[in-house]
């Protein structure tokens, strides 16, 4: 009976992720489309060695899985006739990426929420999979956001790129000029030996936000697309 209830538990966790990956691919399939007709769709997958290592996390739920490169999900195109880049042309994204960026910009994006609900349904996506309590820092100095928004390498206020395994942020000059020397994380010394260009995420600074719909729209299309096979 216990080992029911700790597989139970696994499934459960499952089955709330693919729900909500089919949630996302509804409404993506009803946000504008891209220049070429396609709009994007995701699927859940399994690494080649979950079948061998999957038996060990069945006592927990799938973040676990997740967190051991077991479980991904892979975004593809779906065109106007019906062909799709499945298996062909397909970005990776972790469960963590897909809670805390992907799913909120999608609903932000349909839904056309204000700053205030976009807030509290990203704070819901991210409570799912990190559970831990969602802190709003009040008062920040102009000191304090300048030291956010600046590269922690070279100091500069340059456009940041995110590191998809540690989640380390660096303008992109920094992160090219590092890799070229190294094959780790300059901030905590993690393999980058299988990231690639495609992987990287980039962030879209708020001062150039004008229309919320089309940043949020562009930057969902740059965070799943630049970089990635699917440009030409």
């Amino acid at each position: 009976m216990y080992v029911a209830t700790m597989r139970k538990s696994f499934k459960d966790s499952l089955k709330v992720l693919e729900a909500d990956i089919q949630h996302a691919n509804t409404l993506a399939s009803d946000c504008p489309r891209e220049y070429d007709g396609a709009c994007l769709q995701m699927r859940m997958s399994y690494s080649p060695a979950a079948h061998i290592f999957l038996f060990l996390v069945q006592w927990t739920d799938c973040n676990l899985a997740a967190a051991l490169g077991l479980l991904r999900i892979l975004i593809y195109k779906v065109y106007v006739d019906g062909t799709t880049t499945m298996s062909t042309h397909e970005r990776k994204a972790s469960i963590r990426e897909f809670y805390a960026v992907i799913y909120p910009s999608i609903l932000q994006l349909q839904r056309g929420v204000s700053d205030t609900e976009d807030k509290k349904q990203k704070a819901v996506c991210m409570e799912r999979y990190r559970r831990r309590d969602d802190e709003e820092h009040r008062l920040r100095s102009d000191v304090d956001i300048e030291r956010e928004e600046e590269c922690g390498i070279c100091m500069e206020m340059n456009s940041k790129i995110v590191l998809p395994n540690c989640n380390h942020a660096m303008c992109l000059k920094c992160y090219r000029e590092w890799r070229s020397r190294s094959q780790s994380c300059p901030f905590c010394r993690d393999s980058l030996k299988r990231v690639n260009s495609g992987d990287l995420w980039v962030f879209t600074d708020s001062k150039d936000i004008i229309d919320m719909a089309t940043v949020t729209r562009e930057n969902l299309r740059s965070n799943m697309v630049a970089g990635s096979p699917f440009q030409k």
